[in-house]
């Protein structure tokens, strides 16, 4: 398998089109206890990764074809991270989104930002813009997400524990 590069600026133009509104192709789960996770695989799948439906269980596949047709990985913060952070490793199928842990400096457009509230996920973000100083060092990140709709938000006012997740591209 070879490793297919992730389009971040066509994530980035899709999270900022998105982020005060719902794309009515795709159902909002607002309601349902957050749409931040669905919108962010929205983002990445505009960012032209494939759905993956080679998974050995469900919790190795992602996709959304109708609310009836989809993965928990699509929707929910915890599957999302499981999905993505399990996909790729030694032994699995090597078959879509590849993406790892890395420290919040070596974020880049497009990557993941995770909120953990005592150590439980709740809520998903995308990387959209830097802030530098004068000097080109990183100040602080703008974020896009759903479920209390923000655009180009600084990440700094974001309160709880985070962890970045860099999206490395897919296999196909």
């Amino acid at each position: 398998m070879q490793l297919k590069r992730y389009e971040r600026q066509k994530a980035i133009d899709y999270a900022r089109a998105w982020a005060l509104g719902r794309n009515p192709v795709y159902h909002d789960y607002e309601k349902y206890g957050g749409d931040c996770t669905n919108y962010i695989s929205q983002c990445l799948h505009a960012g032209n990764i494939p759905f993956d439906e080679s998974g050995r269980d469900v919790t190795m596949k992602w996709y959304w074809y109708s609310d009836y047709s989809r993965t928990p990985s699509w929707t929910a913060a915890k599957p999302f991270e499981t999905y993505l952070l399990n996909n790729n490793k030694k032994g699995t199928q090597n078959y879509g989104i590849y993406a790892s842990f890395c420290e919040y400096d070596e974020l880049e457009l497009g990557d993941l930002v995770q909120k953990r509230v005592d150590g439980v996920l709740t809520h998903t973000m995308i990387v959209t813009s830097k802030v530098l100083d004068r000097y080109g060092n990183i100040v602080d990140y703008l974020v896009c997400q759903h479920s209390y709709d923000l655009k180009d938000f600084p990440l700094s006012q974001k309160d709880g524990v985070h962890s970045y997740i860099k999206i490395h591209g897919y296999y196909a």
